[in-house]
């Protein structure tokens, strides 16, 4: 329903401003990951009562520890490369612009590619959800 997603805003907001004095910036991050978390468990909890039809198929429960899989290898690299940026990200503006945005495509490509290596889902797959993302 519509007030789950108001329900995760609101939290996403709370967390971030509540915490924004004491951890700066990086509230933000906090906030919508919580918030994340809190809609998967919203929603999760909303598709008790449709039975067969919210269920995970066959297909997606074989898939899902691959998912987590390839998540927790762009972690990896996320993390490692983050440490061999941290010169740029203690830089000026331009600097930290820069490394940010090496950091997130890097997170796209790496998911995608470990994606694919784990078998969590097929390059088809992409170019499928890249298609029906311009539309």
């Amino acid at each position: 329903p519509f007030y789950y997603a108001l329900i995760a805003m609101a939290l996403n907001a709370v967390i971030a401003v509540g915490l924004m004095g004491p951890l700066g910036f990086i509230a933000a991050a906090i906030g919508t990951t919580l918030a994340g978390w809190a809609m998967l468990a919203l929603l999760w909890n909303g598709t008790r009562g449709m039975g067969d039809a919210a269920r995970l198929d066959g297909r997606a429960r074989g898939r899902i520890l691959r998912i987590i899989a390839a998540a927790v290898m762009m972690g990896a690299v996320l993390l490692g490369l983050e440490r061999l940026l941290a010169p740029l990200f203690a830089g000026a503006g331009g600097a930290r612009v820069l490394a940010l945005t090496v950091l997130c495509l890097a997170g796209l490509v790496s998911y995608g590619i470990f994606g694919v290596l784990v078998r969590a889902f097929r390059p088809e797959d992409l170019k499928s959800a890249f298609r029906r993302g311009r539309k």
